[in-house]
């Protein structure tokens, strides 16, 4: 049986950081569909910087949430798992509180950083909110606990900074990486 995975980007999008994590998600047999700011077209900026003034331009924090949502809608096969990395997480985030389990089993988010703007959602599928160790707009600790005083919802805080799943990122951690990515096809079995 085929594990279906959604994958929602950061404002990166398709690029060689996020080609390895599709590729050891295949290699472990699920089918990935992959969301992006983007519409799949690989992109290769130079910093951070670069990549937040084009995800602005061409997307943005609202449209991003309305593309994770139709995508959601549009499956005609339930998604096993959805994860999403940051301005991704986020998005996917917005949209969990009208997703039900036809069309979604559970949800990984790695580093949603404007989650804090929409603490009034309560998602209606399983969620795993990883946070790095900081954020600049709040204090993870404080928005862990609130997040798990939420049904379904828990979430966590790990040693590494925010990016660090992206071997693109100049924060990027193989150990966070390998651990987190364990748990991810821990959950597709």
């Amino acid at each position: 049986m085929t594990t279906h995975v959604l994958v929602l980007s950061d404002i990166f999008g398709l690029c060689a950081g996020l080609e390895r994590l599709l590729a050891d998600l295949n290699q472990a047999g699920a089918a990935v569909q992959l969301i992006d700011p983007y519409q799949g077209q690989p992109r290769h900026f130079a910093d951070e910087a670069q990549a937040y003034a084009a995800y602005s331009a061409q997307c943005g924090h609202d449209a991003y949430a309305a593309i994770a949502a139709q995508a959601l809608q549009n499956n005609v096969q339930p998604i096993d798992l959805a994860i999403g990395f940051s301005a991704g997480a986020t998005a996917l985030w917005r949209v969990l509180a009208g997703t039900d389990r036809t069309q979604l089993k559970q949800a990984i988010l790695f580093y949603p950083g404007q989650i804090h703007q929409y603490l009034t959602l309560t998602p209606a599928v399983p969620v795993q909110v990883v946070f790095g160790h900081s954020e600049p707009h709040f204090a993870v600790t404080d928005i862990c606990n609130q997040l798990q005083q939420k049904p379904g919802v828990t979430a966590v805080s790990t040693d590494y900074a925010h990016g660090f799943m992206n071997p693109a990122s100049k924060v990027f951690n193989e150990a966070g990486y390998q651990q987190q990515l364990d748990n991810l096809i821990r959950r597709l079995c």
